[in-house]
């Protein structure tokens, strides 16, 4: 090492340094107005591109067996599995006088998060409008002293509209039993409904209204749900909030609940659900209809148990009712019966005993005048299922779809006989 000559080469370092730093201030300036050109050019697409959201085309209803396709996403996006994928969507003839079930997403404010995911704000902004009121007027009959007594009452619930010239969807047990049904929309313009089909088993009808340029919503995929999701339900709540909107999660999917005797598998969400909201629908982050709330559990000391039926679930059953009225390919017997309950003993010493229906009425031409069912018939088991009462009954043969066979095992003259059937196909009478 030559520490004398340090001077020396101090001089000569401070001369350099100099000179270097004149060139790097000239090269700063230099690469500091082309990052900042570059960086106008990068963002003015932005700019533009967040004046407008994305325009995306979907039918309402789809087949759900569809293979999903992956949605486009910026590569700098961070998306989540279960929202970067769409199935695609068919669109379904309805019936002769309804329009195609095809639509668009309406232009919304910009700002989104990502492509295909909106704002909550947005989410209502988009699917407010394809939710309705519904008003009806219900006839009831009680038993006062032995005496019928009919009165009417008012009923209220939601709807999801799904056709642009007015078929809705909503819940079987929203309208059934009415005498008049009045829609109103979400501008305020009210209309009268008839009932084109209802659904028991998935509680599922179909109204319709005579209106044109409706605003149908757009069904997502309840398949590709996850629990934590967020969403949001809009609907009629108590009758008089029209238009309400409650966020929440999905809590759980397929949980399987009873609702008025009837099992189902529900979406589950924490989402505020209240009397009124029957029939209105759960949207998801993206503005499309992934349920339609039709429960929630009712203890007071339970808070945030809402549920809706997952729209995939019911799809053949919406197309059926849109297209027929009905749910096509149900079993149905063709019998009429009753509850009865054998005696076991004789006189003043019998007592309580077995219980299974009788067969009151044959319908002509049904399954069971096929099979060579009789009236006072008493049907104990089907498929080895014990019959104890008409809802027993009911239940089994909902297990079944028209064309399958079943043995029923009855009893005759104090003889149990084993009758095939094979199922005819529910139509309303």
């Amino acid at each position: 090492m030559e520490y004398n000559t340090g001077k020396t080469k101090r001089g000569v370092g401070a001369a350099v340094l100099i000179a270097c730093t004149a060139m790097a201030v000239v090269i700063g300036l230099f690469a500091g107005v082309i990052l900042m050109n570059s960086t106008m050019q990068y963002r003015a697409p932005k700019a533009a591109e967040a004046t407008t959201a994305p325009e995306t085309q979907h039918a309402v209803l789809y087949d759900a067996t569809a293979v999903p396709e992956t949605t486009a996403v910026p590569e700098t996006a961070s998306v989540p599995e279960a929202t970067a994928t769409e199935v695609p969507a068919q669109t379904v003839t309805a019936s002769p006088e309804a329009a195609s079930v095809t639509t668009e997403h309406a232009n919304v404010s910009a700002g989104f998060a990502y492509e295909g995911q909106y704002t909550r704000a947005q989410v209502v902004e988009l699917a407010a409008p394809s939710v309705v009121g519904i008003d009806g007027v219900f006839e009831v009959t009680v038993s006062y002293w032995g005496m019928p007594q009919t009165y009417e009452t008012p009923g209220s619930g939601s709807g999801v509209i799904l056709t642009a010239d007015g078929y809705i969807a909503t819940c079987a047990h929203v309208v059934d039993g009415a005498k008049k049904l009045t829609v109103t929309l979400n501008d305020d313009t009210s209309y009268e409904a008839t009932i084109v089909g209802t659904d028991a088993r998935n509680d599922l009808a179909i109204i319709k209204i005579e209106a044109e340029g409706l605003t149908p919503a757009v069904l997502g995929d309840s398949d590709m749900l996850t629990v934590g999701e967020d969403v949001i339900a809009i609907g009629n709540p108590l009758g008089e909030l029209r238009g309400t909107a409650t966020s929440g999660i999905i809590s759980a999917v397929k949980r399987a609940i009873t609702v008025e005797n009837t099992d189902m598998e529900l979406i589950q969400t924490d989402a505020a659900i209240s009397p009124g909201n029957s029939g209105g629908g759960l949207f998801n982050a993206s503005g499309k209809l992934i349920g339609i709330v039709n429960a929630k559990v009712s203890d007071t000391s339970a808070e945030g148990l809402g549920f809706a039926i997952p729209v995939n679930s019911v799809v053949k059953e919406i197309n059926d009712l849109l297209n027929y009225g009905y749910v096509t390919g149900r079993a149905a017997l063709g019998v009429y019966t009753q509850n009865v309950t054998l005696s076991n003993g004789y006189g003043y010493f019998s007592y309580g005993g077995t219980r299974c229906v009788q067969i009151t009425e044959v319908v002509a031409g049904s399954a069971a005048e096929a099979a060579g069912l009789k009236v006072g018939d008493l049907i104990m088991e089907v498929d080895g299922k014990t019959i104890g009462s008409n809802s027993d009954l009911s239940d089994a043969i909902d297990a079944y779809n028209a064309g399958d066979t079943a043995t029923f095992t009855i009893r005759r003259s104090n003889e149990r006989i084993a009758v095939t059937v094979t199922f005819g196909e529910y139509k309303p009478e």
